[in-house]
């Protein structure tokens, strides 16, 4: 592959979706058997969660905090966030409440998503004291619907919503220069606060 030829991480998945198609490209555990889920499959996703978050407000160059165990929904999310320029934010499941809100707040990030109930136990209260998030997307279904201050989605419903948005996300993918920041990476905070 020349890489040099390649215009962004987005662009480079979709070509080889389309090129790959049927093949294999995440697996998943579900009753105790992996089950792989193909290069389209997910594009299909991609595209879906990357419309469904537009519907919700998220923009080219917003950031998105994402925190997630290793899952195919994590790849699905990251993939979706810089497919419409927005910027990847993940951070730690061992993160506290505290951990959450200063990276929320230091990183700007308008929404969050998060896998697990546990895990939306801590990113939920942070989101609710950040300065600029809204917007929680929860991989599980959620519990805590009724988020003052925030709104809480679950992953399904925001799937649902990228169905009815006239968004191609693969042409605008192909405007994201390869320049451009695609993701934060925070460090896990062991010695102070973590740092961007």
């Amino acid at each position: 592959m020349d890489y040099a030829a390649v215009r962004n991480l987005p662009t480079m998945f979709f070509d080889q979706a389309r090129r790959l198609g049927d093949r294999p490209f995440l697996w998943a555990k579900r009753d105790k058997a992996f089950e792989s889920i193909s290069y389209g499959e997910v594009a299909d996703s991609v595209r879906r969660l990357a419309r469904g978050l537009v519907k919700l407000g998220v923009k080219a160059g917003d950031r998105v905090v994402i925190v997630s165990e290793n899952r195919p929904e994590w790849a699905v999310a990251d993939l979706a966030v810089m497919a419409i320029g927005a910027i990847s934010v993940p951070a730690y499941v061992t993160n506290t409440v505290d951990d959450h809100l200063y990276i929320l707040d230091h990183a700007g990030a308008v929404a969050a998503i998060v896998s697990t109930g546990r895990l939306a136990r801590r990113v939920i209260p942070a989101a609710r004291g950040s300065e600029a998030c809204r917007t929680v997307v929860t991989m599980e279904p959620p519990t805590d619907t009724q988020a003052a201050e925030i709104d809480v989605h679950g992953w399904d419903d925001v799937m649902a919503m990228g169905d009815g948005v006239d968004h191609d996300v693969e042409a605008a993918a192909l405007g994201i220069d390869r320049e451009e920041t695609a993701c934060f990476i925070y460090t896990s905070g062991t010695g102070g606060r973590p740092k961007g």
